[in-house]
C-alpha cells in the first residue's frame, strides 16, 4: 500500500470522526456551547490543521498540553509587597478573603463575618484592592507572587463533588447536564479542553474554569512559572495545618504584624468554606469509586497528566 494511499485514509478516517463529533455538539443544549455556530467549527477550518499534520507525517499528543492562556486572577496587596493567583479549588476564596482583609481590614470585619465565606455581596473588587490584577506573573512590583497547587486528581474530584454533585442538585444544567455521570463530565471536559488547547474554543463554561489543568492558570509559561512560590495543599488536616502555617510564615517575612496573622490563622483553622469536600463521606465513596474505574482513570490521565510533570508531582497513572 502506498503512502499517498495510507494517508489519504488517515484523512477520510479523521473526517469521519470530526462530523460525529460535530453532530454530538450539535445536539447538545446550545445555552452550554455559545460558539458551536461559530465560523472556526466549519469542517474545512476543524479539518485543516489535521490534513497539515498528516501530511507532515507526524501526530501530536494526545495528552492536554501545559501552558495554554486561560482566565488568571489575582489578589495583592501593594503594601506588603505580595500577590497571589488564584487557582479555582486551590482555596481560592480563601485567598481573596484574606487578601481584603490585608488591605481593608477595618471595613472587611464590618461587613464580612468571617475569612472562610464569600463575601462578594459586601465588598466590592475595588474596595479590595484590585482582586482581579492581571500579568502579575511578570510584575516586579510584588517581591513574592504566590501560587497553591494540589494534587490534579484530587482537585478534580472535589470539584467534581462540589460542581457535580452538590451544585446540581439545584442547577439541572450544572457539568453539562451529565447528571452525576463522571464519565460524561470528563468526556465533555477533554474534547472542551481539546478545543481551547488548539485556540479553537474562545468561551469558557463555568465547568472550565474549575476543571482546567492548573498550568494553565496565572499567566504559567516556562519562564514565568520561575517567579512563583508555591504552596501545597494537601488532602489530610495535618497537610493543611502545614500549609496555613506556610502561609503564617510568608504573611510574617512581608511585615504582617502579630495580631493580625494570629485573628487569620485562627480563622482559617477553625472554618472551612462552604465549597470544602475534604474528608467528607460522599467524597471518599465517589473517590474509590473513580480510582476502580478504568475509563475515568484514563481520562483524567489525558487531561492531568501534564500537569504532574509541570509542577513535579507524583502521578497515580500507570505508565501506558
Amino acid at each position: 500500500m502506498t503512502s499517498n494511499l495510507i494517508n489519504t485514509l488517515l484523512v477520510l478516517s479523521v473526517l469521519l470522526v470530526i462530523t460525529i463529533n460535530l453532530s454530538y455538539f450539535c445536539t447538545k443544549e446550545t445555552a452550554h456551547y455559545s460558539v458551536v455556530k461559530d465560523s472556526r467549527f466549519s469542517i474545512e477550518n476543524l479539518t485543516r490543521s489535521i490534513t497539515i499534520t498528516t501530511a507532515s507525517h507526524t501526530t501530536p499528543s494526545s495528552l492536554i498540553p501545559p501552558f495554554i492562556p486561560f482566565r488568571s486572577t489575582f489578589v495583592t496587596s501593594p503594601k506588603y509587597s505580595l500577590a497571589a493567583c488564584r487557582i479555582q479549588k486551590n482555596l481560592s476564596t480563601i485567598l481573596l478573603n484574606l487578601f481584603c482583609y490585608l488591605n481593608t481590614p477595618r471595613k472587611f470585619s464590618r461587613k464580612a463575618s468571617s475569612l472562610t465565606i464569600e463575601f462578594k455581596n459586601y465588598l466590592s473588587q475595588e474596595t479590595c484592592n484590585a482582586t482581579h490584577a492581571t500579568h502579575i506573573a511578570t510584575n516586579t512590583t510584588f517581591s513574592t507572587k504566590l501560587a497553591i497547587i494540589r494534587d490534579p486528581v484530587e482537585r478534580f474530584l472535589s470539584g467534581f463533588v462540589d460542581k457535580c454533585i452538590h451544585e446540581a442538585e439545584h442547577k439541572d444544567s450544572r457539568c453539562y447536564g451529565c447528571h452525576k455521570n463522571m464519565i460524561c463530565v470528563l468526556k465533555e471536559q477533554y474534547i472542551r479542553f481539546q478545543l481551547i488547547a488548539e485556540a479553537k474554543l474562545s468561551s469558557f463554561s463555568y465547568e472550565d474554569r474549575h476543571f482546567a489543568p492548573m498550568s494553565w492558570f496565572c499567566d504559567f509559561d516556562h519562564e514565568t512559572i520561575k517567579n512563583y512560590k508555591f504552596l501545597y495543599f494537601g488532602e489530610t488536616e495535618e497537610q493543611q495545618g502545614g500549609t496555613i502555617n506556610e502561609l503564617m510564615d510568608v504573611l510574617d517575612d512581608h511585615g504582617v504584624d502579630n495580631s493580625t496573622i494570629s485573628h487569620i490563622l485562627e480563622e482559617l483553622s477553625a472554618n472551612r468554606t462552604k465549597h470544602s469536600t475534604s474528608g467528607s463521606a460522599i467524597r471518599m465513596k465517589v473517590g474509590q469509586e473513580m480510582r476502580k474505574n478504568a475509563e475515568a482513570m484514563r481520562l483524567l490521565y489525558l487531561i492531568y497528566e501534564n500537569d504532574y510533570k509541570v509542577f513535579n508531582l507524583k502521578s497515580p497513572f500507570a505508565q501506558t
